[in-house]
């Protein structure tokens, strides 16, 4: 009777054995599948082509500044410029985009960095207002530049060029609050919400890269 539980128990141990093995088996079988699946994806990864980056490029215009000077997209050819929409009589967001368009042109006074502010109540914001608005905030008529001229240009500049929304409800004026990097080829390196910290860090570290370049 003791033989026969020690047979059982040998038989026992043989068939735990035997399945530990195939377990290991599948296991490593299991393995070397994913590595060989990984390598493919991987492989493809590397050959497909990277996506065709469209830049898109400003129209040209020709508006007037706070000076009472024309000022056209081929005056800005060559430089690293940031634009924006405001007007002076707006309530809401205007002030804060002014007063960071402002803590940027101190940031980057010793930099050939340039702002322009274009006005979506040009009726309103004629070269006098601009230019009492540009002196409140401490605007270098040298570098920040507050356009006005026809309604019509103005708000199919921004939103057929800049992709930014302008216009009227009613009697209320509608704006983005989105800041637009410029490149000095004419092309729009990438637009940041005004409103936003971390987006105002990214435009800051943005124009320091495209200073570098």
């Amino acid at each position: 009777m003791e033989a026969q539980t020690d047979k059982v128990i040998n038989e026992k141990r043989r068939i735990d054995g035997s399945t530990l093995i195939w377990v290991a088996l599948g296991v490593i079988i299991i393995v070397i599948a994913g590595i060989n699946l990984w390598s493919v994806f991987d492989m493809k990864s590397e050959l497909s082509p990277e996506p065709e980056i469209v830049e898109a490029r400003v129209p040209d215009f020709r508006l007037t500044n706070q000076q009472g000077q024309p000022l056209s997209l081929s005056d800005m050819a060559g430089k690293i410029w940031i634009a924006d929409f405001i007007f002076t009589n707006c309530p809401t967001i205007c002030p804060a985009m002014t007063q960071e368009m402002a803590r940027l042109q101190s940031e980057f006074v010793t930099d050939p960095v340039y702002f322009v502010s274009f006005s979506v109540d040009p009726e309103r914001d004629t070269v006098e207002v601009l230019s009492r608005y540009a002196k409140a905030y401490g605007a270098d008529d040298r570098r920040w530049h507050f356009l006005t001229g026809e309604k019509a240009d103005i708000y199919q500049l921004a939103e057929k060029g800049f992709s930014l929304a302008a216009g009227h409800n009613g009697s209320e004026i509608l704006h983005s609050p989105r800041f637009v990097l410029m490149k000095p080829d004419g092309n729009i390196y990438d637009d940041y919400d005004s409103r936003s910290r971390p987006a105002m860090l990214r435009l800051r570290r943005d124009v320091k890269a495209l200073l570098k370049k």
